[in-house]
């Protein structure tokens, strides 16, 4: 079967969206504000993210929010 040709995907890369990190954090009763949307929309548009995603998480556990809800609250950023 020489020269059998395979057809070629390709697709665009996940985009980041800062809003589901902001849903979600809503979702767990977390108040939204500026200061939320501001740290989803920071790490949803850094191109260099860390596994799991420290630096976001740790901005969100400054300001209240549980590790495991900043975890999941960034991966949603991110991902």
């Amino acid at each position: 079967m020489a020269g059998a040709a395979l057809p070629l995907v390709v697709t665009a890369p996940a985009q980041a969206d800062p809003t589901d990190c902001a849903v979600y954090l809503a979702t767990k009763g977390y108040k939204v504000g500026n200061l939320v949307k501001g740290i989803c929309e920071t790490y949803a548009n850094n191109p260099t993210h860390s596994t799991p995603p420290i630096p976001c998480m740790k901005d969100f556990h400054r300001i209240g929010v549980k590790w495991s809800h900043a975890e999941e609250a960034c991966n949603r950023a991110i991902e």
